[in-house]
């Protein structure tokens, strides 16, 4: 006897029975608000069942219908149902709807369930399976970050064009502590600095960094592995820390920034809807104090606020900052080294061993320094300069007979440089011993003895005697001189003044009556 009497109804019907069984069916029925009917046709299953109040007590809701045989045998659930994994399969292709696929499952089973019991299955199957998982923070573990989707603009003081600052956000996973700050784009650069100053604000280092998949952050993915930016992952290594990008087109891997990011601009870029800034700095200096607000605001469910939960439990569980702020690099890659072992880079050149003429090399340089790598391994470090054509060569980098020549050929032209005359050998000396830079000064003071072979020994020592005394010391310098014949029309207009004493044209004291 089918029932489509609620189980819990049933049970109460049950204990009521076995309770009294002398009481009738009205009374039952007037207790519980049901039909006498309805408890008539329950007490005769349970008399039928044969069992007792202690038998029928603890069995589960399927074995108590099982038990008294009252299944609710609807007609739809009395018809075949499809298999909703092979439907959610067929639902993948493209076009795909559900009617077309209950129609062709109809076809093949005619007895199934109408379309709307279909499409009624389907959903309840779909979120049977879709399941939220309750992530739990662990103090210090994980920092998420990602630009959010608004931005605030910049007004340029002098009328031109406004620029539109990106903001930054980054959210602890425990303490839901929040960092805020505008940049002017969303380039590598300011991505690494961000990173940088939350770091330093926060006064640590999360165990692990979330981060979307923006090209600052992620190069490619591939199959079996993420490529990160370099730069980035320079970033995380310096901080000892790791950086997770979250996988394509799951945004609830990275839900805390995504949240963190709609409180931002729900609490501090709403405020500043009608404000006009006119530089980063202005507006930077208004999202701290925003956000210091909403940081110090109390928790609605929680007890205290996102700064003192963040004092309290998860500063302590950070790593110590490095001694040293990151500073931004770049690279180069798979750059050839000549065969003189040199690297050129913003017009200038440095040395490589010289074993490595020829090959590729890696070049990672920041403002200061530019380091040079082999086969992920350091060869060369050298300072950045900002002189275009300058040869920056470090002397271990030469074959051994190159530096024989070079050992030699300074004392070859200090020799023939004291030959020519004393200043000769004042200027030669200054470019082979004084400039910091000993590969130019070699080659001034060959050009320089060329120069003295051109036009002559004695003649080159009178220009470096004009010369040297004034500190006219380069080579282009000297060169002119030489060729314009600076020094000889200094004396030719210092001769064409009269000398002092007697002259025919000068009248002398008496002209003026002195003698008297």
């Amino acid at each position: 006897m089918p029932m489509r009497l609620p189980v819990h109804l049933q049970r109460e019907i049950a204990r009521l029975h076995f309770y009294d069984q002398r009481q009738s069916h009205r009374g039952i029925a007037a207790s519980l608000g049901l039909s006498h009917s309805t408890v008539r046709n329950m007490r005769v299953l349970l008399v039928a069942s044969e069992r007792s109040w202690l038998d029928l007590q603890p069995l589960t809701d399927d074995e108590w219908r099982q038990t008294l045989r009252n299944d609710n045998r609807s007609i739809a659930q009395r018809k075949l149902a499809p298999d909703w994994t092979w439907v959610q399969e067929q639902m993948q292709r493209a076009d795909a709807t559900l009617e077309v696929i209950w129609r062709e499952w109809r076809e093949s089973h005619p007895e199934g369930i109408g379309y709307s019991s279909f499409t009624h299955g389907y959903r309840t199957w779909i979120k049977s399976r879709h399941i939220v998982m309750r992530r739990v923070h662990v103090p210090g573990d994980k920092l998420f970050v990602d630009f959010a989707g608004r931005t605030v603009e910049i007004r340029d003081p002098q009328g031109g064009a406004s620029t539109f600052a990106q903001i930054f956000v980054a959210v602890l996973g425990y303490s839901n502590l929040t960092y805020v700050e505008a940049v002017a784009s969303q380039t590598t650069a300011d991505w690494v600095q961000c990173h940088a100053n939350c770091f330093a604000a926060i006064g640590g280092v999360p165990n692990w960094v979330v981060s979307d998949n923006l090209k600052a952050a992620v190069w490619r993915r591939e199959r079996d592995r993420t490529v990160l930016n370099p730069a980035y992952s320079e970033c995380m290594q310096h901080y000892g820390t790791v950086a997770v990008p979250t996988r394509s087109r799951k945004p609830k891997d990275k839900a805390k920034a995504e949240v963190g990011v709609q409180i931002a601009q729900r609490w501090i870029l709403f405020r500043l809807r009608d404000r006009v800034f006119f530089d980063l700095g202005e507006l930077n200096q208004e999202l701290r104090r925003l956000t210091q607000v909403m940081n110090t605001h109390p928790f609605k469910k929680l007890a205290g606020n996102r700064l003192a939960r963040f004092e309290s439990d998860e500063r302590a569980h950070l790593k110590p900052l490095p001694n040293s702020a990151f500073e931004l690099c770049d690279w180069k890659y798979g750059v050839r080294a000549g065969h003189d072992y040199h690297v050129e880079h913003d017009a200038a050149y440095y040395s490589v061993p010289y074993r490595l003429r020829g090959m590729r090399v890696d070049l990672r340089y920041t403002r200061q320094i530019i380091e040079i790598f082999h086969a992920g391994q350091r060869v060369a470090l050298h300072d950045l300069t900002t002189t275009p054509g300058e040869i920056v060569t470090a002397p271990e980098h030469r074959p051994v007979a190159h530096q024989r020549v070079l050992e030699g050929e300074p004392l070859a032209l200090s020799s023939w440089a004291k030959s020519v005359g004393p200043y000769t050998q004042l200027m030669i000396d200054h470019h082979l011993e004084n400039r910091p830079d000993l590969t130019n000064g070699l080659k001034a003071a060959r050009r320089m003895r060329e120069l003295a072979r051109l036009y002559g020994n004695e003649r080159f020592e009178e220009v470096c005697g004009y010369a040297f005394p004034l500190n006219i010391v380069s080579l282009r310098s000297v060169e002119s001189i030489i060729k314009q014949q600076a020094d000889r029309q200094q004396t030719r207009q210092s001769s064409s003044v009269p000398p002092k004493g007697n002259h025919e044209n000068v009248r002398g004291g008496s002209y003026f009556g002195g003698d008297q």
